[in-house]
């Protein structure tokens, strides 16, 4: 059972560092109680949620201390439940969490979803990604639901999670491909951060299998910020060249292979560009799109 608890002190230990609830007498802490955990307790009891969820965390903390005592385990779960029922969302989290931990002898997958949709719904950020991660997992799997929280999270300015609905739209491994929604998503991720060049490069490649020039406003972004990044630049001047043959431009891949010398391709998978490929009807231009993929394979194992 030792794992769970480091695992909810992860996400929790920076809040029990900086909170520290103000004495309503005004002396000074160590004047007038023994301990800090006293003005917690007092505050706690008149429905201060966040001194309730101090209170859980150390708890916790004294239940690793102490052997696994289960009789702090149990203080700290009903400290949770008290600020859950007040809203506090990382009480939520932390009993969510909790539940669902496989090294939790109490473990109930049923009480983890409603915790972590309720702190989910308080707009805490881990919560909507915990249980997208749960019905993404084949055992669980429930994709719309996956989307729907990690869209929930989106709307929570979480930009991994943009990124993460718009892969599963991109790929279309888990659910039907959608690149509209994809690129939709892509953007929201850019839009919360832009320093992501990966999110950049798959507008690009949805571009180029739609067969359409890159989007002008996100390529103007993406040169300004990463012009000097040679590991984005090495994805970007590889998509060009499939763009080119497509087209029927000159492309030089030896000159890429020169430019980026010793570095590889083991981020990318090439899958929407076989399946790109697989579909274009012109045989000429199949069979030179297919040399070029399985250059760049070639090219990365040699760089290995």
């Amino acid at each position: 059972m030792n794992r769970v608890i480091p695992i909810i002190f992860l996400f929790f230990s920076f809040v029990y560092a900086d909170l520290e609830l103000q004495d309503w007498s005004g002396a000074k802490v160590d004047e007038v109680y023994p301990r800090k955990y006293d003005i917690y307790k007092m505050a706690c009891e008149q429905d201060n949620e966040e001194a309730c969820f101090i209170l859980g965390l150390s708890d916790l903390q004294s239940y690793t201390q102490n052997n696994n005592d289960k009789i702090y385990l149990k203080s700290a779960i009903g400290y949770f439940e008290k600020a859950c029922a007040k809203n506090h969302e990382k009480s939520c989290l932390a009993l969510g969490l909790l539940y669902i931990s496989a090294s939790f002898e109490g473990r109930d997958e049923k009480a983890s979803m409603y915790y972590l949709d309720r702190s989910c719904s308080l707009g805490n950020v881990l919560s909507c990604i915990n249980i997208a991660k749960y019905y993404e997992d084949e055992k669980h799997l429930d994709i719309q639901k996956t989307i729907k929280y990690l869209e929930s999270a989106c709307d929570k300015k979480n930009d991994e999670a943009c990124a993460y609905a718009a892969i599963l739209y991109h790929d279309g491994k888990k659910v039907e491909a959608d690149h509209q929604k994809a690129i939709s998503f892509y953007k929201r991720s850019i839009a919360i951060n832009k320093a992501a060049p990966s999110n950049y490069l798959n507008i690009f490649e949805i571009n180029l299998v739609e067969d359409k020039a890159f989007d002008k406003t996100i390529e103007k972004s993406f040169l300004k910020l990463f012009a000097k990044d040679k590991q984005s630049m090495m994805f970007y001047d590889m998509l060009k060249i499939f763009q080119n043959a497509k087209l029927n431009k000159r492309y030089n891949l030896t000159l890429w292979n020169k430019k980026y010398k010793n570095m590889n391709l083991n981020e990318w998978d090439f899958g929407t560009i076989e399946k790109w490929i697989a579909d274009t009807k012109d045989s000429k231009i199949k069979d030179e799109l297919s040399k070029i993929v399985d250059g760049f394979k070639n090219l990365n194992k040699e760089n290995r």
